[in-house]
């Protein structure tokens, strides 16, 4: 790799094979380490391939369609990357929203809810393995319980407990809150990460460029937004376009510490 890092890294076309690169050898790795003798079962690694080719696919598609500034894309490739050479498929980024509070309640909500459903069925059939769980789905359908969304959102969440996305990383770029306001103005911040099972991990992560973060104002609102945003239990961590396009390798690594120790403080290390 005779190019810096980053000219990988600020586009999808460039950063495609670098990805996969990184894909096939955590696989590979993967294999080697595993340990599973049950041929009858499908064993981690056979999952792992699986499971962390879709998650990164879907991953990368939506850091280069929602990101707003390219060292938003640096950072956030870099830091996929790294989860990636790690071997944790626990990371999932998802569309932006004008609302991320509301959106997280309403995720969690949804969830439960489903998994109710879930649990109730497996009481009343006995079938454990949900092997008939779609066919009894349909019958809801066609008796006008659910309508077409319900048994997609139903299977999505389904899927969802399957492959542990439940206690993952979230991370959600463009996320705003309405309700909290710096000179009359609702904020929106770079991205937040949220863990759906863990109400306690709320983190704002910044990358300041100094095009917009140069001025006296700017980075007089910036303190308020960091006050505020504290104030309603988020964890701030800000990073400068500079250091994040000098090093996006260790400014992804910094950021990585910097959840594990959040993360072992509320949730007892799910990074391990």
């Amino acid at each position: 790799m005779t190019k810096p890092i980053t000219y990988y890294l600020e586009s999808k076309e460039k950063f495609l094979p670098l990805l996969y690169d990184f894909i096939n050898k955590s696989i590979e790795e993967e294999y080697s380490l595993s340990t599973d003798t049950d041929v009858d079962e499908i064993s981690y690694a056979d999952f792992y391939s699986r499971f962390i080719t879709v998650v990164a696919s879907n991953n990368v598609d939506k850091i280069f369609e929602y990101c707003q500034s390219p060292i938003e894309k640096v950072f956030l490739s870099s830091f996929m990357l790294l989860f990636i050479k790690n071997r944790f498929p626990c990371l999932h980024f998802t569309p932006p929203a004008n609302n991320i509070e509301e959106n997280i309640i309403s995720y969690r909500e949804n969830h439960l809810a489903i998994m109710a459903l879930i649990e109730s069925y497996k009481k009343h059939t006995g079938d454990d393995e949900l092997q008939n769980f779609e066919k009894a789905l349909l019958k809801k359908k066609n008796a006008g319980v659910f309508n077409d969304q319900q048994i997609e959102e139903i299977q999505v969440h389904n899927n969802i407990i399957r492959h542990f996305e439940w206690n993952s990383y979230h991370i959600t770029p463009q996320a705003g809150f309405p309700n909290i306001k710096v000179n009359g103005r609702s904020i929106r911040t770079d991205f937040v990460i949220w863990v759906p099972s863990d109400e306690q991990v709320k983190i704002v992560v910044e990358c300041d460029g100094f095009a917009y973060h140069n001025s006296k104002d700017s980075f007089e609102n910036d303190r308020i937004r960091d006050r505020q945003l504290q104030s309603n239990g988020y964890r701030v961590i800000r990073f400068s376009g500079s250091e994040i396009n000098k090093d996006p390798v260790k400014i992804s690594s910094d950021l990585f510490d910097l959840i594990d120790i959040i993360d072992q403080n509320t949730h007892g290390n799910r990074l391990l």
